[in-house]
């Protein structure tokens, strides 16, 4: 490089400046350019620009090619508005170094910015005649052409170079975001898929222009698939295509180019491409396109453990996507061909029998349990399978099968449902001593609700602990609502002394299945009607605070817990309701 700059100052005959140039690039020492370069900051940073610029010329005087000398002097000589005399040193910089590509750059932007039309135009064929097959005249010159003459000059120019370069990405991306700037979004989008498939790594680039276009967003992904649909069908322009449709929700369109690039591959080629598509499908969350690509994979597996591995993906995409009976097959296939017997199996099973319990699929449930506990007896699985499906079975109103299920079976989770379902059958002092039998084997949060409901049960009448059994049960089921409409249409069935603890238990029941009007009713009567009753205090702090989110039930709620505290005096939720009582009359603050 330093030979072709002596070169070309010989053929323009500047021997002097050829053979200064040559000296000084002899002479070029890093450590004086490093130690001068720091004087120059050092004189900068204390407002001695003067100083700076002497330092910096002296500088580029010894090492023209000082491209950090030459940004350098630029900032200053900007900061006194004299830019204009940065040219002749970005001129002595490019004389020993032509194809440095920032420094060219930064000449354009000076003549740009000065308005300089004729030394611009100059400038680019020079730079293009400097580096004949670079790409980077034409990208920069556009820029510069955009500021001081347009998006028409500056599409001309790229258009230029990419008669002379070909379909380089870079400069088609940047011809996309001329476009963009003059409003022409259709012809961005044109340019953009020329750029697709050409080079893997500036894909991405496409992709984010895509996404970060505030208008026209959906006309140019359009034109961007019916260019990837036209071809040319190479298969890295059909993967590309096939992922912006992905991104930009044309499933459609991304399966066609899948289906397309599959035709062009054999082999490994063709499933590695599948699993591509299908994984970005899952990180995009496209499961319905993933699901797609497994269930081709699968046709194409080539032995069970591969087929295994692809149904797990399977399962996993079909889950996803909503289609349980797509999950729901998959890992059938994964359960079947794992030897009898097997953890793997009895793990496969468990996870078969989960989906066909959470789908509803009892019948095939109720044969598969009986089946997976017949093959594995002593599993630790079948409490919690048989718990949950005789749920599912009370649910439906099949009472005897649910038994059935359960028959056998030791578990926290099989006795919690025998004695839910003692309940349901009126026997409520067996039902509370199954409750309490549970309790040491759950888990700690679900055996406090469970020795509480054992615990409030006991104290109610027989009529009282039917109508609460009620609202235990049908919240169990999974059905709340038919609970809550029965302690309202019955509590008045009930003895008074029962009223209070069912009104509770309705209230929190209410709240925990989001039916905070219904808790409100429950402890507006409450409140209202059992101040003696132990359930109070609770009740009135947590009415307080649910009337109290509406401004204008605030002052009721005031009364409520002042009432209380004078009431209450000695009761534990005393310190709490003085909190909550301060909050409110601070209007919501603590």
């Amino acid at each position: 490089m330093k030979r072709l700059a002596v070169i070309l100052c010989l053929a323009a005959g500047s021997v002097p400046a050829a053979a200064d140039v040559l000296a000084a690039q002899a002479r070029y020492d890093p450590r004086v350019e490093n130690r001068m370069l720091r004087r120059a900051t050092t004189q900068e940073a204390r407002g001695e620009l003067t100083a700076a610029e002497a330092t910096l010329r002296e500088l580029l005087r010894l090492h023209p090619a000082s491209s950090a000398g030459v940004f350098a002097l630029e900032r200053i000589l900007r900061n006194g508005d004299r830019l204009e005399e940065v040219l002749p040193v970005v001129d002595d910089f490019l004389m020993a170094e032509p194809g440095t590509a920032t420094v060219w750059a930064l000449k354009l932007s000076i003549l740009a910015e000065t308005r300089a039309e004729r030394a611009l135009d100059e400038t680019v064929r020079k730079w293009i005649g400097a580096v004949p097959g670079s790409p980077d005249p034409y990208q920069e010159g556009a820029l510069a052409y955009l500021d001081l003459h347009g998006a028409g000059r500056a599409a001309a120019l790229i258009e230029e170079g990419l008669d002379v370069l070909g379909d380089l990405p870079v400069l088609l991306l940047e011809l996309g975001d001329v476009h963009v700037a003059a409003g022409r979004v259709d012809d961005a989008a044109g340019a953009w898929a020329r750029a697709l498939g050409r080079d893997r790594a500036r894909n991405g680039d496409v992709f984010r222009r895509v996404a970060d276009l505030d208008a026209g967003r959906d006309e140019a992904v359009a034109v961007i698939v019916a260019a990837v649909r036209a071809g040319p069908a190479t298969v890295a322009r059909l993967e590309a295509g096939a992922e912006l449709a992905l991104r930009e929700g044309r499933e459609d369109a991304a399966r066609e180019f899948t289906a397309a690039a599959r035709e062009r591959l054999d082999g490994r080629e063709a499933r590695g491409f599948l699993n591509r598509f299908a994984r970005k499908a899952e990180d995009l969350d496209r499961p319905a396109s993933a699901l797609w690509a497994y269930r081709l994979l699968h046709a194409m597996a080539e032995d069970a453990a591969d087929a295994r591995a692809t149904d797990e993906r399977m399962a996993t995409a079909a889950l996803a996507a909503g289609d349980t009976a797509a999950a729901i097959e998959a890992q059938r296939r994964i359960t079947r061909s794992l030897g009898a017997g097997t953890s793997a199996r009895r793990t496969a099973w468990t996870e078969q029998l989960g989906m066909e319990i959470a789908a509803n699929r009892t019948e095939a449930a109720v044969e598969g349990l009986a089946a997976f506990r017949k093959e594995f007896p002593d599993a630790t699985e079948l409490d919690a399978l048989s718990a949950t499906l005789a749920s599912r079975l009370l649910g439906s109103g099949m009472r005897a099968e649910a038994l059935e299920v359960l028959e056998g079976i030791d578990g926290p989770g099989a006795s919690l449902e025998r004695a839910f379902l003692l309940l349901e059958g009126g026997a409520v002092p067996e039902g509370i001593v199954a409750l309490q039998a549970s309790i040491p084997d759950l888990e700690p949060v679900r055996a406090t609700e469970v020795l509480e409901l054992s615990l409030a049960l006991s104290e109610l009448t027989p009529v009282g602990a039917a109508l609460a059994a009620q609202v235990a049960i049908s919240g169990h089921r999974g059905r709340p609502a038919e609970g809550l409409e029965a302690v309202a249409a019955g509590i008045d069935a009930v003895p008074p002394s029962d009223r209070p603890a069912i009104l509770a238990m309705a209230a929190h029941a209410a709240e925990r299945f989001a039916r905070g009007d219904l808790a409100m009713g429950f402890r507006r009567r409450l409140v209202a009607e059992h101040s003696e009753a132990r359930e109070f205090p609770d009740a009135a702090v947590r009415l307080a605070r649910a009337i109290a989110e509406d401004p204008g039930g605030r002052d009721e709620a005031v009364r409520i817990l002042e009432a209380l505290i004078v009431s209450r005096p000695d009761s534990p939720v005393v310190p709490g309701a003085r909190r909550e009582l301060r909050r409110i009359q601070n209007g919501g603050s603590p």
